[in-house]
């Protein structure tokens, strides 16, 4: 099969195509066909030896998410999801770029009907992080108020999406550019970061979700109502300068096989939560789908489709 390694960190150059042995499909896993595949921010920084710990050993394959068939069952494992069009979210260090990955049959779920490849492929990280950071770590409730920050981004879109089907009142900050796309996604109150300050804008928040880290989560302190909840996401860690006692300070965890992502797919079935997709590439585009995402500035998700 073919899959998508670097042998050396660096810039998006370092990624190839090669040639690799089909998995093997052992006990309780699925082998699927991809599909198409999608790519995300920490991708591009775990490629570039920026993010701690990984990759564990080089070569290393890239990508954590993707949607596509069933070919194969390992023992323990019902013969009949053969045939089922899936997506999933990989164990961290289980690359998903490639024609074919096998992974724990519980890490994949059935794909709505009507929903197309990539935007199946286009839900899983974000679509479980989102949720990890809201419900999971943030406890989100029907009524409360919630800023998200990075909310053009491909997780930042999700979560405002779904902080709305949950009840929640949402401010959302964006770029001047994006303005028209988050407010389509169903946001209350935009606050433009390039025109104003978002904590003039907006205070007595019950939950902030930051997407961004460092300066931003400092900031973020001042807007919470005392008792509020402070959730990050694969930002800088949390520190304690401008710390508040009066307010709780987590860290999402993104893990698959926790719920997260059935209950997003639900979502997407109910039409409550539609797929945000910035640009659909072939799979040949590896490279410059990794240039794209490491710019900080692209909107919704980008998918490879495969083959391409």
């Amino acid at each position: 099969m073919k899959a998508v390694e670097y042998a050396q960190c660096g810039g998006p150059e370092v990624l190839a195509l090669v040639t690799r042995p089909d998995p093997a499909c052992g006990p309780g896993m699925v082998l699927v066909a991809n599909e198409a595949v999608s790519v995300n921010p920490v991708d591009a920084k775990i490629r570039a030896g920026l993010y701690p710990g990984m990759p564990k050993r080089l070569p290393a394959g890239t990508g954590r998410d993707g949607a596509g068939v069933i070919q194969a069952v390992g023992a323990g494992v019902d013969p009949g999801r053969i045939g089922r069009r899936v997506c999933y979210l990989a164990q961290r260090g289980a690359p998903s770029w490639a024609e074919r990955v096998v992974l724990p049959a519980e890490h994949a779920e059935d794909v709505p009907d009507g929903l197309g490849p990539a935007e199946a492929a286009s839900l899983p990280l974000a679509g479980v992080s989102a949720w990890a950071g809201l419900v999971e770590a943030g406890g989100l409730a029907a009524g409360e108020r919630v800023l998200i920050h990075a909310a053009a981004g491909g997780v930042g879109g999700l979560a405002v999406q779904i902080a709305r089907a949950l009840g929640a009142t949402v401010w959302a900050v964006c770029s001047s550019p994006n303005a028209d796309h988050v407010s389509a996604l169903g946001a209350d109150h935009l606050i433009l970061r390039d025109r104003q300050a978002f904590e003039a804008a907006c205070d007595g928040m019950d939950l902030v979700f930051d997407l961004v880290g460092g300066e931003t989560r400092a900031r973020s302190r001042k807007v919470l109502r005392p008792s509020g909840r402070l959730v990050g996401l694969n930002a800088l860690p949390f520190g304690t300068e401008h710390a508040r006692a009066d307010i709780t300070e987590r860290m999402a965890e993104v893990q698959p096989g926790t719920g997260a992502l059935r209950a997003v797919l639900d979502l997407v079935a109910a039409g409550r939560v539609r797929p945000d997709i910035g640009a659909v590439l072939p799979f040949s585009a590896y490279a410059e789908a990794h240039r794209r995402i490491e710019t900080g500035r692209t909107r919704g998700k980008i998918v490879l489709t495969l083959p391409g």
